[in-house]
């Protein structure tokens, strides 16, 4: 008999896996929990989602997108290139790895324990480095850089994120965040378009 979906167990299983997520990380919680926190079946959580990866991501990207467009709001009330810059770079590799727990680390376990059946799309990250790279660039007062030049920068900031996430999660490197921020934020004001244009041949 096939199972009827329905929009209000489906949120109860997204809640339980927020909650959970938060409270034990994504390694630390299983498909059981979730159910049981849920009121369901553990077997009925695929009837909604396509995985436990699957799952995670529809509660973490909704989390990431609005934490990511909040920093964008922010950035009005600063006044200068090096503050928004710097605020940006800060806000990635500093703030979003200690909030909620450290929830940003769940996604660090969830791609490492990912397979090929667990159904991974890069859609979060290519958003995520859309919206920075658009925000990098109306940080700049007269913006005179390609589209491309930007979309690098974010690119590098997410590929390092993963990093400062770990970092932040273990309690490691911590005495190194701050000057990174401010190398990173020189970095991005200072280079030349031309430097970060890949060289084919």
């Amino acid at each position: 008999m096939v199972q009827v979906k329905k929009a209000e167990v489906r949120e109860a299983i997204l809640d339980a896996a927020a909650q959970l997520f938060v409270e034990k990380g994504y390694a630390g919680t299983s498909a059981n929990e979730i159910g049981q926190r849920a009121g369901v079946a553990a077997s009925a959580i695929y009837t909604y989602f396509e995985s436990k990866l699957d799952l995670f991501y529809q509660v973490y990207s909704p989390w990431l997108r609005s934490r990511l467009e909040q920093l964008e709001g922010e950035l009005t009330s600063l006044d200068g290139q090096r503050a928004k810059v710097r605020h940006i770079v800060e806000t990635i590799w500093c703030d979003i790895p200690n909030e909620q727990n450290f929830f940003a680390n769940n996604l660090m376990q969830a791609v490492s324990m990912a397979t090929p059946a667990d159904h991974y799309r890069g859609e979060l990250l290519e958003w995520c480095e859309q919206h920075v790279a658009r925000m990098l660039k109306a940080a700049e007062p007269k913006p005179l850089r390609s589209n491309h030049h930007y979309a690098s920068l974010a690119h590098i900031l997410f590929m390092s994120f993963n990093g400062f996430v770990t970092g932040a999660y273990l309690g490691v490197r911590g005495d190194k965040v701050a000057p990174a921020i401010e190398a990173m934020t020189d970095l991005i004001i200072d280079t030349p378009a031309a430097n970060l244009t890949p060289v084919i041949g």
